[in-house]
Parts: structure tokens; C-alpha cells; sequence
């Protein structure tokens, strides 16, 4: 299942190169807007939404890696099947 749309991925991938290049949030923001891409609402992009998509995505990754502690409980499930008592 993939949290992100194909045109979020292209973002978030792009953005990454460009930041791995040195680039700035403000540079990489003038990048995109001079090769006419847009944000996912079809905004022009401005440092602080490269930085939140960076940033997102980050958190994002952190969580999926995060170990939970293995919890049992006494839940119990019981399944009878009716359909053998309510034939004909």
C-alpha cells in the first residue's frame, strides 16, 4: 500500500536529488517553478513547502521503522456457523 501518490513520490524524490546537490529550500523552490512544476494543489513552490514535504516524509519513515512492544490480551473470538442449523 503506498502512502503517497505517484506525483507526491516524484516530489519527494526530486526534491531530495536537488537538496543531495546542496542545494537550499529557496533554490530548490525557483528550480521547480522555473521547470513549471507545481505543488500538489497546483500552487508555485516556496521554501517552506519543499521543506514540509522533506520533513513529512522523514517523520513519516521514522514511524513505519518504530518498534512497538508485542502486547497480548485474553481476547477470544468464537465463530458458529448457522447456515448447517437453518437448512430445510
Amino acid at each position: 500500500m503506498s502512502l503517497y501518490s505517484e506525483y507526491q513520490y516524484f516530489l519527494y524524490e526530486t526534491i531530495s536529488e536537488l537538496r543531495e546537490q546542496g542545494m537550499t529550500f529557496q533554490q530548490i523552490a525557483e528550480q521547480l517553478n522555473k521547470k513549471k512544476i507545481e505543488t500538489v494543489r497546483g500552487k508555485k513552490f516556496r521554501s517552506p513547502h519543499v521543506h514540509s514535504i522533506l520533513k513529512k516524509r522523514r517523520n513519516k519513515e521514522e514511524e513505519l521503522k518504530r518498534k512497538y512492544l508485542e502486547e497480548w490480551s485474553d481476547f477470544s473470538l468464537e465463530v458458529v456457523d448457522k447456515s448447517i442449523l437453518l437448512k430445510d
